[in-house]
Order: structure tokens, then sequence, then C-alpha cells
């Protein structure tokens, strides 16, 4: 699968388009750039990760 992009806030929306923003109004990410994701297998494991560090970090 070529890059696409994944929102990391609750509603994992994904998109090919480099540009992308969440659209989802109820999502903590809403308006903001979705991160780029290499997988192949549609499970979006390193952005996944990358989201649970970022909490991680919040809460400490």
């Amino acid at each position: 699968m070529e890059t696409h992009y994944v929102c990391r806030g609750e509603c994992g929306g994904v998109s090919d388009e480099p540009q992308a923003v969440c659209q989802m109004t109820d999502c903590s990410k809403h308006a903001q750039h979705m991160t780029p994701c290499n997988c192949s297998d549609d499970k979006h494991e390193e952005v996944r990760e990358d989201k649970h560090q970022e909490e991680m970090e919040d809460n400490q």
C-alpha cells in the first residue's frame, strides 16, 4: 500500500491526500492534518504507536 494519511484522533479517519485534515466534527483532531502512514495491512500500527507515545507524554 502506498503512503496514506491517518487521523490520530478517535475517529481514525484515512485519506490518500497528503494535505488531508480530519473532517469529523466530533473528533478531538478535527481540522488538523493527518499523519503519514506506510503500512501495508491497514492496521496503521506506526501511527497508533506514535499516538500512544503522545498520550503517555501528555499524562506525565
